[in-house]
């Protein structure tokens, strides 16, 4: 029996952690450290909308109404959550007899997110967020890669833009061809509509900002909030940890764009290789989607202005 059907049986995988984010977040750089010593088995992009040929039908940020019970997508959502799902790209742990838990890392599944929370709740999210126009830069630096660029395809779906995007018809509307502005919109969506379901208690934000600036208490809060409060601190000095801290994710790199490696400020570089016409229409967006205030024009990002509801709506039983 392969070790990762055996893990499952075993029920190792009923500790199950879920990092998402937007696409150059710094998503794999944070699996990599929560993994910091290797006991979870990593499903890395189980929802890559094209090198996962289970979900090669399906859009760019699927979306799905958290009263969704029977359809193909649910099916292969618990297929993923539960550890049954194998797959040779998605599959990059190091291989171990039996693991402490799962961890998914995914960049293509934020309009999930609320599905996930009402019908599996004891999966412990946590998300990624970076500063928009640095992102969007990021990618553009990547145009090869496997991005969304149309965000006018939201707007086609029918489910969410009659729940969600209907209001904002006026933004797509005057959208220019700029790569720039069109991430912009895609980030604003693809955090709007969590925000409309989750609460500060039911995910753990992680800003891409902070954990640059000061990793070693971002990482004590994130592991507090994963382990609820009981995790000894001594792990903060650990060799292991403190490689992985002081290395570059795998997606990371010189060849891959990477501010870091090629010696740019990986915070506040996007400001000078914008144009001021590019960031106006970037804050419009921002601002029509009530997301502006949670960078402003500055790179430090202040977490009062994240837009998520006091209230949530209660899980599903």
């Amino acid at each position: 029996m392969p070790l990762a059907s055996l893990n499952y049986h075993l029920g190792n995988y009923d500790e199950t952690i879920w990092v998402t984010g937007d696409g150059r977040s710094g998503t794999t750089w944070l699996g990599d450290l929560i993994n910091w010593d290797g006991s979870y088995r990593v499903l890395f992009e189980p929802f890559h909308p094209t090198l996962v040929k289970e979900v090669r039908e399906f859009d760019f940020f699927q979306y799905l109404k958290i009263e969704e019970q029977d359809s193909y997508l649910v099916d292969f959502l618990k297929t993923v959550f539960s550890g049954k799902f194998k797959h040779f790209r998605a599959d990059t742990s190091q291989i171990r007899f039996t693991y402490n838990g799962l961890l998914v890392k995914d960049i293509f599944s934020n309009l999930m997110l609320p599905w996930v929370h009402h019908n599996l709740p004891e999966i412990k999210k946590v998300m990624v967020i970076r500063n928009p126009f640095a992102a969007a830069l990021s990618k553009q630096q990547k145009r090869g890669w496997t991005w969304m660029t149309e965000p006018k395809d939201f707007f086609n779906r029918e489910a969410l833009h009659n729940d969600h995007l209907y209001q904002f018809e006026d933004v797509v509307e005057t959208l220019s061809d700029d790569f720039i502005e069109k991430q912009i919109l895609i980030w604003a969506i693809v955090h709007y509509v969590p925000f409309q379901y989750l609460s500060s208690r039911d995910i753990h934000i992680v800003f891409y900002e902070e954990l640059v600036t000061d990793i070693l208490m971002q990482l004590k809060l994130l592991f507090q909030y994963l382990h609820e409060g009981g995790s000894d601190e001594s792990y903060l000095s650990t060799p292991q940890l403190l490689e992985k801290i002081n290395r570059p994710s795998r997606t990371s790199g010189k060849a891959s764009g990477s501010n870091l490696m090629l010696g740019k400020d990986p915070v506040n570089s996007w400001k000078n290789e914008l144009s001021s016409q590019q960031i106006a229409k970037g804050m419009a967006i921002l601002e029509r989607f009530g997301l502006s205030e949670i960078y402003g024009s500055s790179s430090v990002p202040n977490r009062k202005a994240l837009p998520i509801v006091q209230n949530a709506p209660q899980c599903l039983s």
